[in-house]
């Protein structure tokens, strides 16, 4: 019998691997983001400023772009690819270009996927630009989170994470919602407590999940195990606790990220809460786009996974043991 280990990222720019071992991951590790205070740092001299950190297998970085420089000296942004992407246009107006020569505008509020491994590029409005971009896996090019920031184009040649993609058909960015107007479409539980909906990538899933305050008070259950999450709080104060082990509180404009495959809870501490949440692997147990998962599939789930940080699923590795 022997163990394979599977890697989950991408050659790294010098050859190294992005996996569970690249000492710029955090495997298993529970982690609140400041991303409503965080000082970014400047990328390009009065243009582009931003700030990145790694989970257990993606990276999440916040850019920011300023007005004054958007209207006077657009800065440019090299053609580059990665992994699938969650981005988030949380201020402001841009535009996405494919290889293929397509053009996708964004508007503030829009919440989108960008295919992976597809080469693309993007232009700013005139206001200022805000946008929050997870990617999975990790981006290759980017340095520990200590290291200089990085904008394609700038500092450094833009790390090819990938071959040009040749296999797909149709639009390589997809819009899933816009934050203003989401909660309309959200599906509901009996109790009212908790409304959901996702929505699935190749290898993602993203949710958007609104926990209200009964008369008996929050919903409490634990959640289920399952893959790496980002929850990024969209409104009230959401505490996040692994079943034996750290937690942390998060309030609007923050976001926590959770290590696959440990079981945790999850409570909103305020009259309401909204989540968006990014996941990696993909949830398929929640079912097709428009269908409302069982409510154990969302809110309730099993013990804790002992042994090893794990980095996929447990059955991939009993798999993997019997090959």
């Amino acid at each position: 019998m022997r163990r394979i280990t599977v890697l989950a990222g991408l050659l790294l720019a010098g050859g190294a691997l992005a996996g569970p071992d690249d000492p710029r991951l955090h495997p298993g590790q529970l982690r609140l983001l400041e991303l409503d205070s965080a000082p970014l740092r400047e990328v390009v001299p009065g243009a582009v400023y931003m700030r990145h950190w790694f989970g257990s297998a993606q990276s999440t970085a916040l850019f920011r772009f300023p007005p004054a420089a958007a209207a006077a000296a657009p800065p440019k942004l090299a053609f580059h690819s990665h992994g699938t992407e969650l981005a988030v246009q949380v201020a402001g107006d841009s535009q996405i270009l494919d290889e293929r020569g397509r053009h996708y505008p964004l508007h503030e509020g829009d919440v989108l996927l960008v295919k992976a491994n597809v080469r693309h590029t993007g232009s700013f409005g005139s206001t200022e630009n805000r946008i929050l971009s997870v990617v999975t896996p990790a981006r290759p090019e980017y340095p520990p989170e200590d290291g200089a920031a990085y904008f394609p184009g700038h500092g450094q040649p833009a790390a090819t994470a990938a071959p040009a993609r040749l296999d797909y058909a149709g639009p390589t960015v997809r819009t899933l919602f816009n934050l203003k107007t989401v909660e309309a479409s959200l599906g509901q539980y009996p109790g009212g407590a908790v409304a959901f909906r996702h929505w699935h990538g190749d290898d993602v899933s993203v949710a958007v999940t609104r926990l209200q305050r009964g008369d008996q008070g929050h919903l409490l259950a634990p959640h289920a195990v399952h893959g790496e999450e980002l929850a990024w709080v969209v409104r009230g104060q959401m505490r996040y606790a692994l079943t034996g082990g750290d937690e942390v509180t998060a309030a609007a404009g923050q976001a926590i990220v959770l290590p696959p495959y440990r079981a945790h809870s999850a409570q909103c501490l305020t009259q309401d809460c909204l989540v968006v949440s990014w996941h990696g692997p993909r949830r398929d147990e929640w079912g097709p786009e428009g269908s409302l998962p069982p409510l154990r599939f969302v809110t309730t789930g099993g013990g804790l996974v002992a042994g090893e940080v794990l980095t996929h699923c447990p059955c991939e590795h009993a798999k993997a043991d019997n090959e």
